[in-house]
């Protein structure tokens, strides 16, 4: 099976030593996707700015892959705050508004005082 390391225009800049996204058999696996901006800074203070950001970067990572957000089979959601849950699931509802993947979500302290990291797995187009 081949390997490729995804990269693209557009694609928010990464903040470790990690890929964005390696498609592999007809899947692509995405990082988890901060809420942060092209030039690596916090999309803001709250919650709700920075997950919108984090999903507009997955939207921006999994296009350059050759997916979109409907063919996402699988989710992480990595969120700092226990208290974000229902706002998460608004935005989460919001993003996938119909036939939303699976979704694991988990509490954790994330790097830098970020608030959440949006990861997946989706089926390549074509």
């Amino acid at each position: 099976m081949e390997r490729e390391v995804v990269t693209g225009e557009g694609m928010p800049a990464q903040i470790g030593p990690y890929s964005q996204a390696v498609r592999a058999g007809g899947f692509l696996f995405v990082s988890g996707q901060p809420g942060v901006t092209a030039d690596g800074e916090e999309a803001g203070p709250t919650f709700g700015e920075q997950a919108r950001q984090a999903f507009a970067n997955l939207d921006a990572v999994l296009r350059a892959g050759g997916s979109r957000p409907e063919l996402v089979v699988s989710t992480t959601v990595l969120v700092a705050e226990q208290a974000d849950f229902a706002e998460l699931n608004e935005l989460f509802a919001e993003f996938f508004p119909s036939e939303p993947p699976t979704r694991m979500t988990m509490q954790v302290p994330l790097p830098r005082g970020l608030l959440i990291s949006i990861g997946c797995t989706a089926v390549v187009e074509g």
